[in-house]
């Protein structure tokens, strides 16, 4: 059994924790005023094309780069090479300024932005007006409808989680748990702020699995100091939460090890449309097996120890 006193250094990760929560909205809000925007969440303009042969993901994204519009490219056919651009708004401007650069013998005047983004493909890449199968402005409703159930999912979430380990062990664990779930949502947070990852609907679903991923790991973690504390009430919470995490710590490390193998091979294989997914899981995984050990443990710690002063006094 590993043995370490993980609850010695509770001061030092519950602060290091804080300051790196708060850096990464401090840098969210104050140098980029916000998450990144999206399609998904802000609207903008989406397009469906068949390229010809001998034009691909390389092709739209040099063309994207040189004329510096922000485009996420999704291909849905390989077969038959059909490609999916999301355009934000913001990149108007690029798309009004090219498409001014076209004869005015070759454009219309009066055209909608997701008209003129459809005209600038057709001649930069030579497709024939059949092979753009879809063009339209995406509103923003869907990701309003996104957030607000997304914001509902988690508090739900974290209620029924409160409850149930309230029911199972103790309200101290239930407590501890549902706070370093709450420190590795926003944690995770942070870092899809601090790095203007895009806001989408996967990164919704990868935000939900680490939820389910992180509280099974701090279930692991509070059953076995249940298990220990059981008929040793003369003995510290601290002792206990520490013998308890060396007992567990071969299992979370080979469990998080298995998952991390899983998610990385998403990486590896090149889904490309999976990245933003893939990565939000690795980092949750890692900041889940940190809160595990110690977050949770020393927050119910910390909370045993109030408890107990204010039964003294």
């Amino acid at each position: 059994m590993f043995k370490f006193d993980f609850i010695k250094y509770k001061a030092i990760s519950i602060t290091l924790s804080t300051i790196l929560i708060i850096a990464g909205f401090a840098v969210t809000f104050g140098k980029y005023d916000g998450f990144a925007h999206s399609l998904d969440f802000d609207g903008g303009l989406r397009s469906v094309i068949e390229l010809p042969i001998g034009k691909g993901r390389s092709d739209l994204e040099s063309f994207f780069k040189k004329t510096e519009i922000e485009a996420v490219i999704i291909l849905l056919e390989k077969d038959k090479n059909i490609y999916q651009m999301d355009i934000g708004l913001g990149s108007t401007p690029q798309i009004d300024q090219l498409y001014n650069q076209i004869p005015e013998n070759e454009r219309e005047l009066k055209t909608s932005s997701i008209d003129k983004f459809v005209t600038i493909l057709q001649r930069e890449f030579q497709v024939p007006k059949e092979k753009i199968l879809s063009a339209d402005q995406v509103g923003a409703v869907v990701g309003s409808e996104l957030t607000s159930t997304g914001i509902t999912l988690l508090g739900t979430t974290l209620l029924i989680i409160l409850l149930y380990l309230s029911y199972r062990s103790q309200f101290k664990f239930a407590l501890a748990s549902a706070l370093a779930l709450i420190h590795d949502i926003l944690f995770t947070l942070a870092m899809i702020g601090f790095f203007q990852m895009k806001p989408s609907v996967p990164m919704i679903a990868a935000l939900l699995t680490l939820l389910g991923y992180s509280i099974n790991d701090k279930i692991v973690v509070f059953d076995r100091i249940r298990e220990n504390s059981h008929g040793k009430d003369n003995l510290a919470l601290s002792n206990v939460i520490n013998i308890s995490i060396g007992q567990t710590l071969g299992r979370t490390i080979n469990t998080s090890l298995t998952t991390l193998i899983s998610v990385v091979a998403i990486i590896i294989g090149g889904a490309v449309e999976l990245y933003d997914f893939a990565f939000i899981l690795i980092f949750g995984v890692v900041v889940g097996t940190y809160s595990s050990i110690f977050i949770a443990a020393p927050i119910s710690e910390i909370y045993d120890q109030f408890r107990r002063k204010r039964k003294l006094a």
